[in-house]
């Protein structure tokens, strides 16, 4: 009876030290069969694994990008029905130096249109010049009565001319009657040739005096004619004739200013101070051709050129919605290039906080890194340089901005 309780208690135990082999030999070989696991993957394991929150006297570091003050401007001829997208001319390359208002290219209407204003303004010249004759109608009446006198003295001139001219017709027709006798005489052998040549020079003398005499009163007539124009002018000149001419010169200013509009359409000028950062099209291609002929996908201009104001340059740091709250104007920052070979520009930028963003979106500058998020929710955050000299060239360069707390 003992031996047989024995025996079944021995059983129990057996079969508890099979079970606990069994279990120890599987897990050996699950620990044999599982992959060795390398430090590289162990430590990008550990990279991915988001960084805790940061504290208040930690630096808040951001990607960013460089662009000029004030962002770049995408300059565009008009591009309304009427107005002309083809370039004639540069008159500025990539580079130069701008100033506001000043014509950097002219399209090829200009010509057409320089000319509409050039007849413009001999409109107005003319229309000036009519307004001028009729006021000279608003003459006093002293002005009248003395053209009337120049009238009367020109009409006793013209009586006087036509007594002279009378006297010398009948001079004409007396030295004729005896320039005839004097060839019948002389024909006859009663006198010398020398007579009948003193009869003639008379007869011609008297004949051109009578000519003479006939112009100078044709000129006194016409002289005459003209002061009675003059005078009706003065005295005829009607409120309504003024009032005409006044509306004919307002309308024909109106054409010159909307000539001048037109011809602004066809010079294309900068909007600010500045630099030519790029030229997107060449001399006798239409503005946003570079993009139609399938131009380089990041050309987000759609004119002819983009401009900036290099002088002072900007990093724009894309700081991450929850480092945000940290951000104040004011505060510094440092500014570098993460190309660690062969960078852009050498040593570190020295900036101050100058702009917080007021919208939250998505991050325009990407990381490299294949295990950081690409997706992150940022706020633009504009950093102003103290020194824009060494990146004045490098709009769009990705940078990496310390914010100092």
């Amino acid at each position: 009876m003992g031996e047989k309780h024995l025996l079944k208690l021995s059983g129990k135990w057996i079969a508890a030290l099979i079970v606990l082999a069994l279990g120890v030999t599987g897990f050996s070989i699950f620990l044999a069969l599982r992959p060795p696991t390398s430090e590289s993957n162990q430590s990008s394991s550990a990279d991915s694994t988001p960084p805790p929150p940061s504290t208040g006297n930690d630096k808040i570091t951001a990607l960013g990008r460089l662009e000029p003050g004030g962002e770049v401007f995408c300059v565009s001829p008009p591009s309304s029905a009427g107005f002309s997208s083809v370039i004639r001319r540069w008159l500025v390359k990539e580079g130069d130096r701008v100033k506001q208002n000043q014509v950097i290219a002219v399209m090829d209407t200009y010509d057409r249109l320089y000319a509409a204003g050039l007849e413009a303004e001999a409109r107005v010249r003319e229309a000036q010049t009519r307004l001028a004759q009729v006021r000279v109608g608003e003459a006093k009446q002293g002005d009248v009565n003395a053209q009337q006198a120049a009238i009367q003295a020109r009409q006793a001139q013209i009586g006087v001319k036509e007594a002279e001219i009378n006297r010398w017709a009948a001079e004409v027709e007396i030295a004729k009657r005896d320039y005839q006798r004097y060839e019948s005489l002389y024909k006859s052998g009663a006198i010398s040739l020398s007579d009948l040549d003193q009869r003639r020079l008379a007869l011609a003398t008297a004949s051109e005096t009578l000519k003479q005499a006939q112009k100078e009163l044709e000129q006194s007539v016409r002289e005459f004619q003209q002061s009675q124009q003059v005078r009706s002018g003065l005295v005829e000149v009607r409120p309504v004739d003024l009032q005409q001419a006044e509306a004919q010169v307002q309308v024909e200013l109106a054409n010159l200013q909307k000539a001048k509009a037109d011809m602004e359409t066809a010079a294309v000028r900068s909007p600010i101070n500045g630099q030519v950062l790029k030229v997107y099209a060449k001399e006798g291609e239409q503005a946003g051709s570079a993009q139609s002929a399938g131009g380089s996908s990041s050309q987000s201009c759609s004119g002819i050129a983009e401009l900036g104001r290099t002088d002072q340059m900007y990093a724009v740091a894309e700081v991450a919605e929850g480092d945000v709250g940290r951000v104040r104007v004011g505060q510094q920052a440092t500014v570098t290039s993460t190309s660690p070979v062969n960078p852009p520009f050498t040593g570190t930028l020295v900036g101050t906080v100058e702009q917080v963003g007021l919208q939250i979106r998505k991050n325009d500058v990407l990381n490299t890194d294949p295990v950081q998020d690409t997706d992150t929710r940022v706020v633009e955050v504009k950093v102003r340089l103290s020194d824009s000299q060494p990146v004045a060239k490098l709009t769009n360069l990705k940078v990496l901005v310390n914010i100092e707390p």
